[in-house]
This record gives structure tokens, sequence and C-alpha cells, in this order.
């Protein structure tokens, strides 16, 4: 197998096919990245799984990722067409992994909400992984959606646990819904953002509030403003679908960012939405559970773009080096 395009700082697959970082997390000074992974791309069924990989955050070694064993790979009828994104909570000592299983009964999309359990994570093959009995969580869409139903987010806010999901409304526009949640276990579904632009002032793409036939992938983290000394919440979402407007939309997906503050379910907009990296191969960014700083990892690739001189070579795609993020009066700075 040819190394002339392997990278060194980047993750990049064994073999097959990388795409959405999920369930990032820090413990003891290692990042672990979980991430979509087709391990017999390009020359088997697509089979969507979770790869896995772990870096120290400081290190003078010019190879930096080490390789685990996958973690999930589609096994039982909520998932046997795929273990789509998700995210990872470290908590109390114990790590669980959220995801979106995928299957297709009868033709039928049908997308569920899943907890993994993962024991012995400290070992060298990278753990245990064990689905929860309680799967699936969520069976199925809210009423008013379709099964496009997505990339579950989970974090803690204030009391309870919330649940953030990329979502596609029955007349196909895209939407983020909330669940909530006192054990991760049980999920009450709270609603759909809505947005409140009424003092909204413009961000650096054409929407206050971006269109789209759907929302992937979203992602809600609260930052202090180093201008303002505001807490602030960020809400990442990718809409899919936007027709390019002068040098904005430039992707054949998007991603981006709104400011402000959320209560219940109103996210009240202070600044509107902002593309996040204008390069031409980013999407699906994760911000990573448990970092302070806070940092985030995106996927160096867009959906529909495997074509890549690597496919000779079996594998395709890289993750992003990590990002720090900083909110700067109302202004999300990205520092690798």
């Amino acid at each position: 197998m040819s190394v002339y395009f392997r990278p060194r700082f980047h993750l990049a697959p064994p073999s097959g096919r990388l795409n959405d970082p999920n369930g990032l997390y820090v413990e003891d000074g290692v990042l672990h990245a979980y991430y979509q992974h087709d391990p017999q791309w390009p020359t088997a069924e697509k089979r969507t799984g979770w790869g896995h990989a772990s870096t120290p955050l400081l290190s003078d070694k010019p190879e930096l990722w080490t390789h685990h064993p996958d973690a999930l790979y589609p096994a039982v009828d909520y998932d046997d067409k795929g273990c789509y994104s998700g995210s990872a909570v470290l908590v109390n000592g114990e790590l669980e992994l959220f995801y979106t299983g995928n299957a297709k009964p009868g033709g039928h999309r049908r997308a569920t909400q899943n907890l993994v359990h993962v024991g012995g994570r400290r070992r060298a093959d990278g753990g245990t992984y064990l689905r929860s009995e309680r799967n699936p969580l969520i069976d199925g869409p809210a009423p008013g959606f379709t099964n496009h139903y997505r990339d579950p987010h989970v974090l803690w806010r204030e009391d309870h646990w919330l649940m953030v999901l990329g979502a596609q409304r029955d007349d196909e526009t895209g939407s983020v819904v909330l669940y909530t949640s006192e054990d991760r276990r049980a999920w009450d579904y709270a609603g759909e953002i809505q947005f409140d632009t009424s003092s909204t002032v413009p961000g650096g793409a054409p929407d206050m509030i971006p269109g789209g036939y759907m929302w992937e992938c979203p992602n809600l983290v609260t930052l202090r403003d180093d201008v303002t000394g505001e807490d602030m919440d960020v809400l990442i979402v990718l809409p899919q679908g936007l027709e390019q407007v002068g040098d904005h939309y430039a992707n054949n997906h998007q991603c981006g960012y709104v400011v402000g503050h959320l209560q219940g379910t109103t996210f009240t907009v202070s600044r509107g939405f902002t593309e996040l990296d204008y390069g031409h191969e980013f999407y699906a960014p994760q911000v990573v559970h448990g970092s302070q700083p806070p940092l985030m990892l995106g996927w160096m690739g867009l959906p529909d773009l495997d074509d890549q001189p690597t496919r000779q070579d079996g594998w395709v795609h890289t993750l992003t080096v990590a990002r720090e993020l900083h909110l700067s009066d109302g202004v999300l700075r990205q520092v690798p």
C-alpha cells in the first residue's frame, strides 16, 4: 500500500472510508476520537459503524494517532443499515456513547436514538461496547418530522440532560429538536427550537437563520465572550441544500453557527448565521466533551466527494486538527 498520501497529523482511517467525527472526549490528557467508518470501502456494500483512535493532546511525536479496533458496527434490527453519528458523555467515571441507528424495514427508513455502555476503555484494545437493553431510547421522530432525525448531541445543562437532534420537518425543511432527561435513559420530547430574531444583528452569512432541506449534526456549547464577559450559547448546525450566494454557501453542504441564549425551546439570537469555515472540505464538526478550552474537530471532506487520489490505496478522508474555540464580541474564533 502506498503511503505517499498518508497524513501524519490528521486522523485518517487505516482502511476504508472515514466521515463524521463522533463521540469526542478528553480523559487524562488524551483526546479520543470516534468516527464514522466504512472499513470495506470501496469494494463492498456500505455498512457504516464507528472507528476509534486516540492521541495525546501534547506530544513531540510526529505520528500522533493510535488506532484501536472499531467500536460499533451494524448488528441489530434498529441499526442494521448503519450506526450513524452521535456523541460521548463521560460521567462518574463511566463512558456512554449515543448514536442514531439507521434501519430500512420494508425499504422505509427508520431512525432511532440509542445508547452504548463502554467498558475497559483504558485497555490497549480500546474496550468493549455493549448496547443498552433499553434501546431504542427514542424510537422514531416526533410528530411533524421525517425519519431524517439523527446525530444526538448530549450535554448537561443547568439541572438536567439535554439532547440536541438534527431533524427534517414533514415539509422537507431543516430544524433542530430538543429532548430532556434526568438520567440519560428516559428522554422527554421538549420541542423544536424556535428562533427569536427580533433583536438579531447579521452574522457573516446572507441569512439570519438558514434554510435547507435538512439540518445535521447540531452542537450546543456555552462560551464566555472574551470582550463582553457574558456567557453565550453557540448553536452549530449543518443546513443541507443551501444555494450559493456570491462567495457564500460554496460547498455542496454547509456548516455554521448562531449566537444567543437558549431558554426552554426558544433561542434568542443575538448574532445571525455565520459559516464556520470557508474552505472546500469541512463538514460535520463536533465539540469535544470535557475539553478546556473547548476543542472542535471536523470532517475534512464532504458527502458525495469520495473520488479522491487515496481511493487507489483503499482509504479516503481525514479529520481536521483540533481547534480551540473562543467567542469574541459574538464571533467564534478558532485556533488550531
